[in-house]
């Protein structure tokens, strides 16, 4: 495989959910804003959206070829399994941005034990609850959605969420009285 070939299939596995991530926590961003300018307090958001987005696209498709990511794929109820994986790729996230900011303050300070000091001495638990909240969430709904489309088969919902229904079929539907 020439690497033409391996970019393309980088881009092709790691952009869509990158676009997710990136959509997600934008929004997630963009709410910050809003609850910020309240307090006259300025945030820019678009590089730790775009940052956060790849980090944790790169985690979901690394994991995903993992024992780790596919453990209760077969086994067990879609709602464990999706428990189980935002359980566990929350964890991973957390820990990718904990060596970060722990690299970043080791950079500052010259020394582990001043750096991790550091970064216990200026944490803010609601802040952490909060992004863990919202990652878990962010998460709990791409893991939802690849559950589903992979129990229905691959790009079945994605195809059933891009088209339009089938009218001959909307009509059954009623005349057999289920819900449309």
């Amino acid at each position: 495989m020439n690497w033409r070939a391996v970019l393309g299939h980088e881009v092709k596995a790691v952009g869509l959910v990158t676009l997710y991530f990136l959509f997600c926590f934008g929004i997630i961003l963009t709410l910050k804003k809003l609850f910020l300018a309240d307090y006259r307090i300025e945030f820019y958001a678009l590089s730790a959206a775009v940052v956060s987005a790849l980090v944790a696209a790169k985690v979901v498709v690394t994991l995903d070829h993992t024992r780790a990511g596919t453990r209760f794929d077969a086994s067990r109820a879609l709602v464990t399994a999706v428990s189980y994986k935002t359980l566990v790729y929350g964890a991973v996230a957390f820990g990718v941005l904990f060596a970060e900011r722990l690299f970043h303050a080791y950079g500052a300070t010259g020394g582990l034990g001043m750096a991790v000091t550091e970064l216990w001495a200026h944490r803010d638990r609601n802040v952490i609850f909060a992004k863990v909240i919202c990652v878990g969430l962010t998460f709990a709904g791409y893991h939802l959605y690849r559950g589903i489309d992979r129990r229905l088969g691959e790009g079945t919902l994605r195809h059933i969420l891009g088209s339009h229904a089938d009218q001959s079929d909307l009509r059954v539907r009623q005349k057999e009285g289920s819900p449309t």
